[in-house]
């Protein structure tokens, strides 16, 4: 059984998110060591998020729901939280994230894929 196509255009998608925020990273980071301390944060988040995103790929079930509970936590705390410290910039590209985070979980999260992670799990 092959990975269904919008299971590629999401796993695509979600590198393109982690493209995008490495990019922001690079260019939020002034040297101080507050701004430090976040550059590790963030590098390690992205890096996790690399990893589940390979393991996504793979077909591994419990990647995508790894990947859920990131997104809907992120979405958790920009609703509770607000974007208060963030630049303009920050603020546009997290609005413009997130809509395409939760296309990508409705995507990963369909009967195709259901069918597809289930198959790959039992080889």
């Amino acid at each position: 059984m092959q990975r269904p196509k919008l299971v590629s255009v999401a796993i695509q998608l979600i590198w393109l998110t982690i493209a995008i925020d490495a990019v922001m990273m690079a260019v939020g980071f002034d040297g101080t060591p507050a701004n430090a301390d976040a550059l590790t944060f963030n590098g390690v988040m992205l890096l996790f998020y690399a990893v589940v995103t390979a393991k996504i790929a793979a077909g591994r079930n419990w990647a995508r729901h790894s990947y859920a509970f990131l997104v809907v936590t992120e979405l958790a705390l920009v609703a509770a939280f607000g974007l208060s410290d963030a630049s303009e910039l920050e603020e546009l590209v997290t609005y413009t994230t997130l809509p395409l985070e939760l296309w990508i979980l409705y995507r990963l999260f369909n009967a195709q894929a259901d069918a597809w992670f289930l198959w790959v799990s039992k080889q």
